[in-house]
């Protein structure tokens, strides 16, 4: 059975990977354009093309999956908790669950 302070941090982890998502999902576009752009280059166009639509798929199903990853933890863990995810937008909750992740439960 999982602790308060586990799933704190659980929840903290989850919101925090949610933000990072973006990001990288931005940068994993960006290193995909570099190599479409040498596949056009050394072959035809349309390679660049079907490997660009190819990588676009498989970005966004990763996007969005890894978005409901992150909510559906968020969720189970606010849960266990008795907590409703309204209290993610109070400031003052967000601080009771940060220092909850850092009190160590004994």
């Amino acid at each position: 059975m999982a602790t308060k302070r586990e799933h704190a941090v659980a929840i903290l982890d989850a919101l925090d990977s949610k933000a990072r998502l973006t990001s990288r999902t931005l940068l994993g576009a960006g290193i995909a354009a570099v190599f479409l752009l040498a596949v056009a280059y050394f072959t035809i166009w349309q390679y660049a093309i079907g490997a660009g639509l190819l990588i676009a798929l498989l970005l966004q199903m990763t996007h969005e999956r890894l978005t409901v990853a992150a909510d559906a933890m968020i969720a189970s863990n606010m849960e266990k908790l008795g907590w409703e995810l309204e209290a993610l937008d109070d400031e003052v909750s967000m601080a009771k669950l940060r220092e909850l992740a850092k009190r160590a439960e004994g």
